[in-house]
């Protein structure tokens, strides 16, 4: 393989979780109706920021996750900066929790994964309840939550498959 092939394929294992966070993001904007509107969609971006957050830091940086942010912000049509700002606390915090997760059992890892996405429910109802003055009705919202954790460890292994056999392998 030439330099230039080499060059171009360690450019896209670079890449491939901020395109991930990307098709997450255009997945949420899509009109989708998992199940016939039975299933929330999952925030697929949120899933991608906190695993290679974890696994893989140097291949996820603070401005791919504020740009996957901003384009969840553009497509639908909150207010800009607020998912970036959520994006970047979770991949704080996964980043500052990071030796503690290393090694440790798919459940743990997924509990962790549970607690963040609780707190970015949280954070998101208040902050809306704050800009509508009113509080919100928290149901679909914790409904998106709980599927999202729940597609978590599904995610999980297929990003864990991908991180050993793209991005770490050469």
């Amino acid at each position: 393989m030439g330099a230039r092939a080499e060059n171009l394929a360690r450019m896209a294992r670079a890449a491939t979780p901020t395109l991930l966070g990307v098709f997450g993001a255009l997945l949420l904007a899509a009109p989708l109706r998992l199940f016939e509107g039975a299933v929330a969609t999952p925030l697929l971006p949120l899933v991608v920021v906190y695993f290679w957050s974890l696994y893989s830091p140097g291949h996820l940086p603070a401005a791919s996750v504020f740009f996957v942010g901003l384009l969840q912000d553009l497509l639908s049509g909150g207010p800009l900066g607020l998912w970036p700002a959520v994006y970047l606390a979770v991949q704080y915090v996964a980043i500052s929790q990071q030796s503690y997760f290393l090694g440790r059992e798919t459940h743990v890892v997924w509990m962790g994964f549970a607690v963040a996405a609780a707190s970015v429910s949280l954070i998101l109802w208040l902050f809306m309840s704050l800009m509508s003055a009113t509080l919100l009705p928290v149901g679909g919202l914790a409904y998106q939550m709980l599927t999202t954790i729940a597609v978590y460890p599904l995610f999980a292994v297929v990003f864990g498959n991908l991180h050993r056999r793209v991005i770490i392998e050469v």
